[in-house]
């Protein structure tokens, strides 16, 4: 009588344990290994992808892995997701839906489980590599409001500078690396073409002050605090942040600067603002160096000194890269960082003499130390002269 209780306890819960199992099993093969294997027999990525991205022609884990090993072990993963979902603004916001083919080399997967900070799944191209350092090693140097923690130990101290380690240049390469089938894709996106400004509107007080905001908010980090280019990424930036108290900038000029961005160097592109705050911003920068404009354009009425200023813009081979009357010729433009107008902005005759004994690291513009003395004075005249003071005429 017993024994027929117990069989009668014993067979319900094998079937159940039996059932169970199946259950698990069919789960297993048709939401698991079946996709896996059709998704395997489909999926055709770009040649690009061909290969493992991660490994050399030998073998062995090339930058990009390492830097994806650093990626992992640093736990970049926990904050950074690395997958747009098919979402509402996802693709606004982060570039093209992810596809199945691009992560069939991660393994293990990083996609991640939440967004503390932004998905990183299409970084290819978005940002350059200075930018990169530069946040890695204090990121509220690049977001001045980053609540993402300081990774100094991928640096080293070279005298009273920071220099990246090797660990922390593979994980920028493979940041740079991220979403790269879809680059292009992404690069329109984010560094506009094209923007025309017909002019500014009617700006207040209360503009300046919300441009303060903003400028508080995005720009000290390169900018500093005063705009004088001195901010916590001045050791990393090549080029240089742009000293705003050395140049009379139009608040047009301003305002397409903001939108466009300056592609080739760390200065993003701000679009994403809204019209309102961009003018706001724009009136902000372009007060810090208001005071440039009377003195650099009185250096330019002496019109003998102007046309001897013309001789040594043609002399040194100015005119090829920054147009005869001061317009960058098209085929210049696709220099990154481009070369600068100089009908839609003027410099202290202090900051022109600087950029001609350095150069501009991280452009093509070189060191021209030969234009001396006489020479210089005129070239800055001439220099201030192009500057188009019917378009922008004086407030």
């Amino acid at each position: 009588m017993s024994a027929n209780k117990e069989n009668a306890v014993e067979k319900p819960m094998f079937v159940l344990m039996f059932a169970g199992f199946g259950c698990f099993l069919l789960s297993f093969i048709g939401m698991g290994l079946g996709p896996w294997i059709s998704l395997a027999a489909t999926m055709e990525p770009p040649e690009e992808l061909a290969a493992n991205p991660y490994k050399d022609e030998n073998g062995e884990t090339n930058a990009i892995g390492r830097g994806r090993e650093t990626y992992i072990n640093e736990g970049c993963w926990h904050c950074h997701s690395q997958f747009v979902r098919p979402v509402a603004n996802e693709e606004f916001r982060y570039g093209p839906v992810s596809e199945a083919w691009e992560s069939m080399y991660d393994v293990p997967n990083t996609f991640g489980t939440r967004r503390i900070g932004p998905d990183l799944s299409r970084e290819a191209g978005r940002r350059s590599d200075d930018w990169h350092l530069a946040h890695l090693w204090n990121p509220r140097s690049t977001v001045p409001r980053s609540i993402m923690p300081k990774y100094t130990w991928l640096f080293e101290k070279d005298g009273e500078t920071w220099k990246p380690t090797d660990k922390a240049n593979d994980l920028v390469a493979y940041l740079q690396y991220l979403g790269i089938a879809k680059k292009e894709e992404v690069r329109k996106m984010v560094w506009p073409s094209r923007v025309v400004v017909a002019g500014a509107p009617q700006l207040t007080d209360a503009h300046s002050r919300r441009g303060e905001e903003l400028f508080n908010k995005h720009c000290t980090g390169c900018h500093g605090e005063n705009g004088d280019g001195v901010g916590l990424a001045k050791d990393f930036l090549a080029p240089s942040a742009a000293d705003l108290t050395t140049r009379y900038l139009p608040r047009e000029e301003v305002f397409r600067v903001l939108f466009m961005g300056s592609e080739g160097s760390a200065m993003p592109s701000f679009s994403e603002l809204t019209e309102k705050d961009l003018w706001a911003l724009a009136q902000y920068v372009h007060e810090l160096g208001k005071d440039v404009r009377k003195p650099a354009l009185k250096t330019a009425e002496d019109s003998a000194a102007v046309e001897r200023g013309r001789a040594v813009f043609g002399k040194n081979g100015c005119k090829s890269c920054h147009g005869e009357s001061g317009l960058v010729p098209e085929a210049m433009e696709g220099l990154k960082p481009a070369p600068k107008h100089f009908r839609d902005r003027v410099y202290t005759a202090d900051y022109i003499a600087h950029v001609l004994d350095n150069g501009r690291a991280g452009t093509s513009m070189g060191k021209y130390p030969q234009i001396t003395g006489q020479d210089r004075s005129d070239l800055v005249a001439f220099l201030n002269s192009l500057f188009d003071k019917q378009k922008y005429k004086e407030e």
